[in-house]
């Protein structure tokens, strides 16, 4: 019979709830992850699977940092989960053939990428400087969602879906658990990793702190002969080739409000610049077509640490487009912190109470 008290409580299992659980259970803890719907099928399940930030010089470098940590993670998360699931981890490259923006050099962008040891080549394409980062890798996110999942039992964590969070349990200035759809549940320690869902169960957050990004997504099945074998990306589309031949197409990125709704006019303009990246794709079959709602935060930043002034609350999220990216370091950076160890990534940037006051 399941419990009603836990050490430790991860409200929202997408990607970076399981890790964290994952995680957090390798001290000792008892760890409980909720999920007001079916374990990984929000942002996490929708987006496309790349194992490094999309324009990696174009974020803010705590971004870079965490993601190219969880870069480097990704190997030894994916052989420790006790699972028959493939999460498919594919190095294929990345191929970017527009990196240069305004107000960007080929060395600005190099020394951008050094410093956060990404291997890059320089490849002239055309009249135009292509970026070739040849240990870029992809995942099929989906199997990896269900591949944590499979884990958790295994770690004696307990898994409860359909359990909505409706609040924190407070006493005294301090976290005493969650209300739920299915009871209240008790815990000294709470993770919020509820994705675009996370502001409200954040006390103090300045409303737009964190908010839904929709992306919509396409996949498509080339005929064998058309495979593609690397990445491409161009003006913000790109193209994700997976192990079984199929293409996956993304992403828009659109301000709509919890809104997942899937809208023909972007379907249309994603398949057109797929069709120029790769020509084989124009007479490939579209199979799929989706929407997903991405964490964003007002300084595109992920939130990650201890809330300061609710004792035992604590949060990962906000991770954006690159939540998948960051993962395995994100939740490292989390346990470290709750466990009051030396942690590898400077946790000073990610902190609750640069938007918290008080």
């Amino acid at each position: 019979m399941s419990s009603t008290r836990f050490d430790i409580i991860v409200v929202g299992a997408g990607i970076a709830g399981l890790t964290s659980a994952l995680a957090l259970q390798r001290d000792g803890t008892r760890v409980a992850v909720l999920d007001r719907h079916r374990a990984g099928t929000e942002a996490s399940w929708a987006g496309g699977g790349i194992l490094c930030p999309l324009y990696a010089w174009r974020y803010p470098a705590p971004v870079l940092a965490l993601a190219a940590e969880g870069m480097r993670r990704y190997p030894a998360l994916l052989a420790s989960l006790d699972s028959g699931i493939d999460p498919e981890r594919w190095v294929t490259g990345m191929e970017i053939l527009d990196p240069i923006g305004d107000d960007e050099t080929a060395e600005s962008i190099s020394a951008t990428l050094a410093s956060a040891d990404i291997a890059h080549q320089w490849r002239r394409q055309g009249n135009a400087d292509a970026l070739w980062l040849p240990e870029v890798a992809n995942v099929r996110n989906p199997y990896l969602l269900d591949a944590l999942i499979d884990t958790l039992p295994a770690r004696g964590i307990e898994l409860r879906e359909q359990c909505a969070a409706n609040g924190l349990l407070l006493n005294a200035g301090r976290v005493a658990g969650v209300a739920t759809s299915q009871g209240d549940l008790h815990a000294d320690r709470v993770v919020i990793t509820a994705g675009a869902w996370s502001e409200g169960l954040i006390p103090g957050l300045p409303t737009g702190s964190l908010f839904p990004v929709r992306g919509q997504m396409l996949r498509l099945e080339p005929r064998p002969e058309n495979q593609l074998d690397r990445i491409r990306m161009d003006d913000g589309v790109y193209l994700i080739p997976r192990r079984d031949g199929s293409v996956v197409v993304g992403s828009t990125v659109e301000y709509a409000g919890f809104d997942k709704t899937v809208d023909s006019e972007a379907q249309q303009r994603l398949h057109a610049h797929a069709c120029r990246l790769w020509p084989q794709l124009a007479e490939a079959r579209i199979t799929h077509r989706w929407a997903g709602l991405r964490p964003g935060s007002s300084d595109e930043l992920p939130l990650l640490g201890a809330h300061p002034s609710i004792a035992g609350l604590w949060a990962n999220t906000g991770g954006f487009r690159n939540g998948l990216a960051m993962a395995p370091a994100s939740a490292e950076l989390l346990a470290a912190q709750m466990a009051g160890r030396p942690t590898a990534v400077d946790p000073a940037p990610y902190r609750l109470e640069r938007l918290i006051e008080g």
